[in-house]
């Protein structure tokens, strides 16, 4: 407000006095000193938590600005999890394509070495019948 608990009680004093029958000039001294040093400290109550009020907002915005900082971050490192992965499906996708690779040549080898069986069995077969016969 710009004055000090005195000027303020001063002024506060004439003012009574001028309006009023003042019985003890003391006790009205007392009384406007009083009355303005609750008024005064009311203000400077006012003044601090205007303080606070503004440092709390700043903080806010701080701690917001900390999130959002935070949040793209976040936003980052699973896009990055997204690239890993997608990395992974193709390695897998390729073993798959190895393993059924394997399989086919399995398959191939599997009926080869079965004609090969049959193949030895019917040779032995007519080895032996013609042994027979003659």
């Amino acid at each position: 407000m710009g004055l000090s608990m005195e000027h303020y009680s001063e002024i506060l004093e004439t003012e009574l006095e001028e309006a009023f029958e003042v019985k003890n000039k003391q006790a009205l001294r007392r009384f406007t000193l009083l009355l303005a040093g609750n008024f005064l400290s009311k203000e400077e109550h006012r003044e601090s938590i205007e303080l606070i009020r503004s440092d709390i907002q700043s903080l806010a915005e701080n701690m917001k600005r900390g999130f959002d900082v935070m949040e793209s971050r976040f936003a980052a490192v699973d896009k990055r999890f997204e690239a890993v992965d997608k990395r992974f499906e193709d390695v897998n996708k390729r073993f798959e394509d190895v393993n059924k690779r394997f399989e086919d040549i399995n398959k191939r080898f599997t009926m080869m070495f079965a004609f090969i069986t049959i193949g030895f069995t019917i040779l032995s077969s007519v080895i032996l019948i013609s042994g027979y016969l003659r």
